[in-house]
């Protein structure tokens, strides 16, 4: 009888001793994976500061490239692209886009009605629909039903503008409802959720259109567009090509432009008519700028996107962030 019960104890001390050895384990891989985390954290930390660094020298490198400048041209110290630095444990990269270079989706906002009750076109949607016309031949949609969508988006109104619109009552009905925004666009990236757009078309405009935030006007540095983007020179001119624009674009001075009327004074411009609000949405100077900062530190990376405005006084200010890859 002794001897059983000392079998017993052996066996519940057996017990005891596995259950502890089960929840040192447990324990020892929970405390494993919380120091992971934390050093993860602290490294997605310090590239997010490095990221931040990055846009803090943009601003500087802005400010110092043209200040007293007459012009803005890819020439300057701004424009350098593929910029890598060396840090601790890490790298900092960065690019700076000229938001003056491509089409400022903002523009589209419908203009007030005529007394038929129907806005017309302005020059910037006149733009924008032969810019889908010219590049955009696969969208899924018609250019003037995209305009219009656009347009109707961005207007504070809920009333159709024209054929192919789309207003709150056409969201609403969607499967996942939801409203227009009667206001001007903060990212690119909302024109996702226009009516019918798909992923592919996205893709297509993306390379040529961006959004200038709190800014509904068009402007088009002739300066810094380049021969991937001059098709917006075409798109802006009705009777220029978009090779003569490329050619425009490729014979342009290392330095630009120094007026808008040098550019109209190339013989490939002779003859053209242009009317005086086309004529104003031309320019040889920028005012907003697009920062995308991609920092390293260790294992860990962060990508940081930043519209920057640099005002009359040189001073450069940040208008809006993104956190992450693109939009």
């Amino acid at each position: 009888m002794p001897c059983r019960q000392r079998g017993v104890a052996l066996v519940a001390v057996l017990m005891v001793i596995a259950i502890i050895v089960v929840i040192a384990v447990s324990m020892t891989g929970r405390l494993q994976l919380q120091l992971q985390r934390q050093q993860n954290v602290q490294q997605q930390q310090q590239a997010f500061w490095y990221a931040m660094g990055a846009e803090q020298f943009a601003r500087v490198l802005l400010a110092r490239a043209l200040a007293g400048q007459e012009t803005v041209n890819l020439s300057q110290d701004w424009a350098l692209e593929g910029a890598t630095f060396p840090v601790e444990n890490g790298t900092i990269a960065g690019d700076i886009r000229d938001l003056r270079s491509c089409f400022n989706i903002n523009a589209l906002q419908n203009t007030a009605p005529d007394n038929g009750g129907r806005a017309e076109q302005s020059a910037a949607q006149k733009a924008f629909q032969r810019l889908l016309e010219l590049k955009a031949g696969e969208l899924t949609m018609p250019a003037e039903y995209l305009t219009s969508r656009i347009g109707d988006w961005l207007d504070e109104d809920s009333l159709l503008s024209g054929a192919g619109s789309a207003e709150e009552d056409d969201y609403a009905s969607l499967l996942f409802p939801y409203y227009s925004a009667n206001g001007l666009m903060a990212s690119v990236s909302e024109l996702r959720v226009i009516l019918d757009m798909t992923p592919a078309d996205y893709q297509l405009l993306l390379p040529f259109v961006c959004v200038v935030p709190e800014d509904g006007q068009l402007l088009l540095n002739v300066n810094t567009l380049t021969a991937d983007t001059a098709v917006l020179l075409a798109a802006l001119i009705p009777e220029l090509t978009e090779q003569s624009a490329q050619e425009i674009i490729a014979d342009r001075p290392e330095q630009g432009f120094g007026t808008v009327d040098e550019l109209f004074a190339l013989p490939a411009l002779a003859g053209m008519t242009v009317e005086d609000d086309v004529k104003n949405m031309l320019t040889v100077k920028s005012d907003s700028f697009q920062l995308t900062a991609t920092a390293a530190y260790l294992e860990s990376g962060f990508i940081l996107t930043s519209v920057l405005k640099i005002n009359d006084n040189n001073q450069v200010s940040v208008l809006a962030r993104r956190f992450g890859g693109q939009g």
